[in-house]
């Protein structure tokens, strides 16, 4: 207690003995210092004399296969719709009831098959009277010419017979038209896709009938961009398929000459025999239009890559290299893709290609065996 009690009386002495720690503290450490730095220098030369162990990474290794070039043909592929190659809307030209109903929906009818009539009414009784009427008026001009002829008419009355005889005429021809028209026919070949009337039907004219289609050739429609419509030519083979899995060859037989304002591209249409009617209009697919036949290597479209400037393509392996080519897709397929770009013969890099990058060192582990077999493989596709 009398200790604790002389310091609390004399602070300055607690400050003199901190002061004196402090002092002895930094001196012994300029000491350990000038040791440290003589001990470096007595060592510096043979320190330089003893080379670095460098630590090297391990050399990667990946799976290569090499693929050949198989023959295909570049292809421009489209996606299109069927549609009939015509179509016609019939109308009533006459007014009356619908007396027969002859062709159903759906059925193959001929050019000139009677679809529907209409009742005649008194369009037949009105033709018998205009008929007596033309007897009488051509009696009536043979007198008038004669009298004419003999100088006891005018032309006034003889122009008068001339245009009375003419009317008859006309109207006789016009109720022949009439009745003609209660029958209503199918213009072409082609299927009754629509009746819009039943018997006992009441219609005036321009009522619709009926719709007929016209379903041989069936019409692809389809439309190019700019860069695919300049190999596409008039006449050139194309294979389409179906979403039904349907599938047929046709050619191209129209391909317009401005291109579509909204869409910026050019309209085609393909015409397919179609006989039997089995493909339908309103159908989606795709039109598949080979060009000229290139060397081209089939790759599963998980091995495309991206370099550093956005560009796709294909890792190979060159002298234990990784390499980087740039490629073109010919043609997909439900289990691959055919590229060119990569010359005859390429080692590519099946496994692996996302942990290296072009230019880096690697160790390719060749499978002989699969390759083989995939090259079997593609070379039948192709």
């Amino acid at each position: 207690m009398l200790n604790r009690q002389w310091f609390a009386e004399r602070p300055y002495v607690i400050a003199i003995i901190i002061a004196l720690l402090l002092v002895l503290w930094m001196a012994s450490g300029i000491g350990q210092d000038n040791k440290l730095q003589t001990n470096t220098e007595g060592n510096s030369s043979s320190a330089s004399e003893t080379p670095k162990k460098a630590q090297q990474a391990p050399i990667p290794k990946v799976k290569v296969e090499t693929r050949m070039a198989v023959p295909v043909f570049d292809t421009v592929e489209l996606y299109g719709r069927t549609e009939p190659d015509r179509t016609a809307t019939l109308k009533a030209e006459v007014d009356g009831k619908i007396v027969e109903v002859l062709a159903k929906r759906g059925a193959t009818v001929k050019q000139g098959d009677v679809i529907a009539r209409i009742a005649i009414n008194d369009l037949q009784a009105r033709l018998t009277e205009a008929k007596a009427l033309r007897a009488q008026r051509e009696i009536e001009h043979q007198g008038a010419t004669k009298l004419h002829k003999d100088g006891y008419q005018g032309r006034a009355q003889l122009a008068r017979a001339v245009a009375e005889l003419e009317a008859v005429k006309a109207t006789i021809q016009r109720l022949e038209i009439d009745i003609a028209n209660t029958v209503i026919r199918a213009p072409f070949d082609g299927v009754m896709n629509t009746r819009y009337v039943e018997q006992g039907d009441y219609v005036k004219d321009g009522d619709q009938i009926a719709m007929i289609a016209d379903l041989n050739p069936l019409i692809v429609r389809a439309h190019a961009t700019e860069n695919q419509i300049t190999q596409l030519q008039t006449g050139q083979i194309a294979h389409i398929e179906l979403l039904s899995h349907q599938q047929a060859d046709g050619k191209i037989r129209y391909i317009a000459s401005v291109a579509d304002d909204a869409t910026n591209t050019f309209k085609i249409e393909v015409a397919i025999e179609n006989a039997d009617n089995q493909l339908l209009a309103g159908m989606s697919g795709e039109v598949t239009l080979p060009l000229a036949e290139v060397g081209a290597i089939k790759v599963s479209p998980a091995l495309l890559a991206l370099d550093e400037q956005g560009n796709i393509g294909i890792k190979t392996v060159v002298d234990n290299q990784v390499v980087f080519t740039g490629i073109n897709i010919v043609k997909s397929e439900s289990d691959g893709i055919w590229l060119t770009g990569l010359g005859k013969q390429a080692d590519i890099i099946v496994l692996g290609q996302g942990f290296v990058r072009a230019g880096d060192t690697v160790e390719a582990v060749f499978d002989t065996a699969q390759a083989l077999a995939q090259q079997s493989s593609d070379m039948n596709k192709g």
